[in-house]
C-alpha cells in the first residue's frame, strides 16, 4: 500500500486514456488480465465527463502478490514512458484507497482494454466516500452527480448506505457526516 502524497500534476482524459491503453498492452505482452475496482476522480473523468482532469487513478490492486508486484512495475513502466507521477508515494495509477478499502463492485465499466478493466464500485459507496471526504467544492459536485445515478431510492434508505459505507478513517462524526449529506442533497433537489 503506498501512502500517497499529490504531485499537484493533473492528467487530462486523453493522456490517461493512453496510459491505460499502454497498461493493458503491457499486461497482454504479459498474458495477465486484470479487472480493478476504481473510485474517485477517474469515475468524474471518464464516466460522467464532468471533469477535465484528474490527480490519479485509485484503484484496489490484486490481493495476488505476484500480480500486484508485477501491476505496480508496469504502472512504473507507464509513467516513466509518459512523463507520470511514477514516485512510490505519488504513484499516477496507485492502491491508496486500500487502507479503507472499498466493498463493492459495480457493472459500470470506466475502461476497458482486452487486458485491463476498471470498474466503479457501487453508487452508494462512491457517495460515502465523497460525502465523507467532502474536502472541496469538486468532491461535492462529485457526490451530487452520483446521488443522481441512484434511481428508485428514497433519501433515508441512501443516508443508510452513506452511513454504512463511509469510510472509518480519518473518523467524521456522525452528525457531521449527516451534515454533509443534507447539503448534497439539498443541491441534487435543484439540479
Amino acid at each position: 500500500m503506498y501512502q500517497y502524497s499529490s504531485t499537484g500534476k493533473q492528467i487530462s482524459i486523453h493522456t490517461l486514456t493512453k496510459a491505460l491503453d499502454r497498461l493493458g498492452d503491457l499486461l497482454q505482452v504479459e498474458n495477465k488480465r486484470l479487472e480493478l475496482v476504481c473510485c474517485g476522480g477517474i469515475i468524474s473523468l471518464m464516466y460522467f465527463h464532468s471533469r477535465a482532469m484528474t490527480q490519479d487513478v485509485d484503484a484496489i490492486f490484486p490481493a495476488n502478490p505476484a500480480n500486484k508486484e508485477l501491476l505496480i512495475r508496469l504502472i512504473k513502466q507507464v509513467g516513466e514512458e509518459m512523463g507520470l507521477a511514477t514516485n512510490d508515494k505519488s504513484l499516477w495509477f496507485n492502491d491508496s484507497v486500500s487502507f479503507f478499502g472499498l466493498e463493492t463492485k459495480s457493472n459500470v465499466i470506466i475502461f476497458q482494454h482486452p487486458f485491463l478493466v476498471l470498474k466503479a464500485a457501487a453508487w452508494e459507496e462512491l457517495l460515502a466516500h465523497k460525502v465523507h471526504a467532502s474536502r472541496h467544492d469538486k468532491d461535492i459536485q462529485d457526490a451530487v452527480r452520483i446521488l443522481q445515478e441512484i434511481k428508485g431510492k428514497d433519501k433515508e434508505t441512501i443516508y443508510s448506505s452513506v452511513k454504512k459505507y463511509s469510510p472509518f478513517t480519518p473518523h467524521v462524526p456522525e452528525p457531521l457526516l449527516r451534515k454533509r449529506f443534507e447539503s448534497v442533497w439539498n443541491i441534487s433537489q435543484k439540479k
